[in-house]
């Protein structure tokens, strides 16, 4: 479990960057009151999914806010874990998880200065090409790439299903609606009402909350063992 105790580091660097940017997300409540209906369809309306994300810049409460969050965390994030690496002489072993990061928050930013507005095709999976433009949930993407780079230097078995099971997460709370999300996994969700604005911010706080506890776990399995006494002879 060598390799466990230094990814538990990165796992917690991701997980509280993700939380600490929750307050961010936070928007005005939303309450669906009976009202008139056009042909017995009722006019309250929320996100459901879409293939280029549904945490667009004119659905955040404080896009500026977001992206400048964003852009220091990811480089913080990144010095922080090449420190880990090398005071744990692995520095080596971190290079690949940096530079993945470096690489796609510079394609963001270009990309999203740049108002680039992804490709037009039939197929969803390439019209996600877009979620690397800048929204509320590209975060996500980027920090299940680093992962995924991380698990190849490392060669753990462990840290590569957890960062492809992340990726996968991530993708769906990127493309789709937390209380949809978690009204299909069968939680007592109303979709339509949204009293304490946190709809958009579930969206990071339930892979935080994972990557967190996957940290915890990840750093009780590379703890050093306590010493077993030698029976008597």
């Amino acid at each position: 479990m060598a390799a466990a105790r230094r990814y538990w580091f990165a796992l917690m660097v991701c997980g509280v960057l993700l939380a600490l940017s929750l307050p961010l997300y936070l928007t005005d409540g939303q309450v669906c009151r009976p009202e008139p209906s056009v042909e017995g369809m009722s006019m309250c309306t929320a996100p459901v999914s879409s293939p280029v994300g549904i945490l667009g810049s004119h659905d955040l409460a404080h896009p500026g806010a977001v992206e400048l969050y964003w852009l220091l965390a990811l480089v913080g994030g990144s010095c922080a874990l090449g420190w880990w690496y090398r005071r744990a002489g692995s520095g080596r072993r971190a290079a690949a998880g940096v530079l993945v990061a470096v690489l796609l928050t510079g394609a963001t930013t270009v990309l999203t200065w740049a108002d680039w507005h992804g490709f037009r095709t039939a197929s969803a999976w390439v019209e996600s090409a877009e979620l690397l433009r800048f929204n509320g949930a590209t975060p996500l993407l980027v920090i299940g790439a680093v992962l995924l780079a991380l698990a190849v230097a490392e060669r753990s078995a462990g840290l590569s299903a957890l960062a492809v099971g992340f990726c996968g997460a991530a993708y769906v709370f990127a493309t789709r609606d937390s209380f949809g999300v978690l009204h299909d996994l069968g939680a007592p969700v109303d979709v339509l009402n949204d009293p304490a604005g946190i709809r958009q911010l579930l969206n990071l706080a339930i892979p935080a909350a994972a990557l967190l506890v996957a940290a915890g776990a990840a750093y009780a399995a590379g703890a050093p063992g306590r010493r077993r006494s030698r029976p008597a002879a």
